[in-house]
């Protein structure tokens, strides 16, 4: 997970424009939103099962803090996800392009690179406490 968030923060951080047009292009269409929104769907629920299998409980004080964590993203995503992804990819559209297209014509790189600054310390941390959770 902290690849993946660092992976997608690199970009924001260093070309805030060509990211943000990324996304735009990819979200052009409703079938786009939907592939997406599967994606989104398929790794929070990874996500939950991750956090659940630690030791099959969903007692919060028997789970590690990385497991809860891991936990609460991964619903988060589905409950996000599946319904404003999956089943009403318009209104995802929309919201998606009034977004770009403000931080577009505004002088919002400065916020775009905080953003990317933050998902990449994120990951880095996710990847730390990962690895001594191992």
């Amino acid at each position: 997970m902290g690849v993946l968030v660092i992976c997608r923060g690199v970009p924001t951080l260093l070309a805030p424009a060509a990211s943000l047009r990324w996304l735009e292009r990819t979200t052009r269409t409703n079938g786009r939103i939907r592939v997406l929104g599967a994606f989104v769907v398929a790794f929070g629920a990874t996500l939950v099962w991750a956090g659940a299998s630690e030791n099959g409980s969903i007692d919060l004080k028997a789970q590690s803090t990385l497991a809860f964590l891991l936990s609460l993203i991964g619903w988060a995503w589905v409950v996000i996800g599946t319904p404003s992804m999956v089943l009403f990819p318009s209104v995802c559209r929309v919201l998606i392009r009034a977004i770009v297209n403000a931080m577009l014509s505004s002088d919002a790189t400065a916020l775009s690179r905080v953003v990317g600054l933050v998902r990449v310390v994120l990951g880095v941390l996710f990847i730390y406490f990962g690895a001594l959770a191992l």
